[in-house]
């Protein structure tokens, strides 16, 4: 079998793997290095210098590209979810002003006719002391004048 074969056969152990990693990092910097010496080489040869940079690798995750949703439909979809929760909270709220409005006022309500007897009957009495008691002070207005004349005529003798 081949020496690849075998490999995928066999389990690799978490530490196996980070080193043939990092192995295989440390070749592709060399060949990098010994790349980038060529090329300086040829460069001194040719009376022009070039500087070439090794390739660096970075190892990790992807960025992910910017999000293809515009800002105008995340304002859009935030004033939508709000009207929806003011409907929500708003429509029973004007559903029970309305049913209120409906009703109306509560008719009056309706005195006994017995009551509305004693009633009419206290007003009647409270009328007719009213009456005597306009009397009562006429009198004592004609006593009081009638004693004051009184003295006034004893008092000129």
């Amino acid at each position: 079998m081949p020496k690849s074969t075998q490999q995928q056969d066999a389990p690799v152990s978490r530490e196996q793997l980070r080193e043939q990693i990092q192995q295989t990092v440390r070749q592709a910097q060399a060949a990098a290095e010994q790349a980038a010496k060529a090329a300086a080489d040829q460069a001194d040869a040719g009376g022009r210098h070039i500087v070439v940079n090794p390739p660096t690798t970075v190892v990790g995750v992807p960025a992910f590209p910017e999000s293809p949703i515009p800002p105008e439909a995340k304002d859009i979809s935030i004033a939508f979810f709000v009207v929806i929760g003011a409907v929500i909270i708003g429509l029973p709220i004007m559903r029970a002003i309305a049913r209120r409005i409906e009703r109306g006022s509560p008719p009056p309500v309706q005195i006994p006719k017995e009551m509305r007897d004693q009633l009419s009957q206290l007003s009647a009495s409270v009328e007719a002391i009213a009456i005597e008691v306009e009397r009562i002070s006429e009198g004592q207005r004609f006593t009081t004048k009638m004693l004051s004349e009184r003295t006034r005529e004893g008092s000129a003798q």
